[in-house]
């Protein structure tokens, strides 16, 4: 039997003043047993509209839902499961009942981000990095408008990240719901690339590991020809970054370098951004080999709008404030996905 809207009883009610219980039914296309029912509660409470139902009496007191409440807060990374056998109320419980009470007490299940380890040194460099480089200091966005963000990254031809799908019940294994991996992800390729605000930017492969001679070659054909006067250089320290020899080809250069640059702070180097979005799009082409890898993450590189790159220099300042308020621990912008970092701002 159709549930009938409140606005349509009160015309019921106003209709049955004037004509039969009959008339009124083929009017609205109820049946008059419905009508005469609502013409029973109207005049029995004065209103049209149902009573809140009680519903199914609850199993656990309140009592019983604080404490599982408190074990889950003691134990964040217990499964619902551990927790359940763990709890004894006096009505035995599901699991699923298990979550439910969680969930009502806003401890909802979510995979944890994975963010790299960091020791005391690093958190106070991130400090002292964050707090030198912070608007107190002067660093206003037209100051970070003259820093060049670089960066190297690896991709894979497969990518392992997970992928969620609706199956029926028992197809867990069925190719159709089954997602293909390739050992060692199939291959991989090495990128090294740098933007700068106003959306310039420019990417190159990189065959084999980087050597402090091939490091400072990509910087004479990548990046010294679009080099303007005044910018400054943003690298890791990575030690091909920061070898002898590298210091010097910069300074004959005449390269001005962003100065202690703190290491595991992904939080903080934009760039990262880029290899987030790029492997994303080029992933989505589906390369066949590395080649081809190579092809859609340059397409891609370069098809990053350039308000993109501009929103992320518009939140440094932001940023060396999120650092300050963790105490150089990990902030908001940051998430890892797949074999990389992918930030948020």
């Amino acid at each position: 039997m159709p549930k009938i809207h409140p606005e349509t009883k009160v015309l019921i009610i106003k209709r049955l003043k004037t004509r039969s219980t009959a008339d009124v039914a083929d009017t609205f296309n109820v049946s008059q047993r419905q009508v005469q029912r609502i013409k029973k509660t109207f005049e029995d409470t004065g209103d049209v509209f149902d009573k809140p139902r009680p519903g199914r009496p609850r199993k656990t007191t309140a009592r019983e839902d604080c404490w599982l409440a408190r074990k889950s807060k003691a134990s964040p990374f217990s499964t619902a499961a551990e927790l359940h056998e763990t709890w004894s109320p006096e009505v035995p419980v599901s699991t699923r009942t298990v979550c439910r009470i969680l969930s009502q007490n806003g401890l909802h299940g979510r995979i944890s981000a994975q963010k790299p380890a960091l020791n005391k040194r690093q958190l106070k460099n991130c400090v002292a990095f964050a707090k030198a480089h912070s608007l107190l200091k002067g660093w206003t966005l037209e100051k970070w408008k003259k820093v060049d963000f670089s960066d190297e990254s690896s991709v894979e031809l497969h990518h392992s990240r997970r992928k969620y799908c609706r199956r029926p019940t028992g197809a867990r294994m069925d190719p159709r719901f089954t997602q293909k991996t390739v050992r060692f992800g199939g291959g991989k390729i090495m990128v090294w690339g740098y933007i700068q605000y106003g959306g310039v930017r420019e990417i190159c492969r990189v065959e084999g590991n980087i050597n402090s001679l091939k490091y400072q070659e990509i910087l004479a054909t990548s990046y010294i020809p679009n080099h303007k006067r005044g910018q400054i250089l943003q690298q890791d320290g990575a030690p091909s970054h920061t070898s002898i020899s590298t210091s010097k080809f910069l300074k004959a250069k005449k390269i001005k370098m962003l100065q202690d640059w703190p290491a595991q702070s992904p939080d903080m180097n934009i760039i990262e951004h880029m290899w987030g979005r790029m492997k994303e799009k080029a992933w989505k082409t589906k390369p066949k080999n590395i080649d081809e890898l190579w092809e859609a993450c340059k397409t891609a590189f370069f098809a990053i709008p350039d308000d993109f790159i501009n929103t992320f220099y518009e939140s440094l300042p932001n940023r060396m404030d999120a650092v300050l308020q963790a105490n150089g621990s990990h902030t908001r912008y940051y998430i890892w996905i797949s074999q990389h970092h992918y930030l948020i701002c």
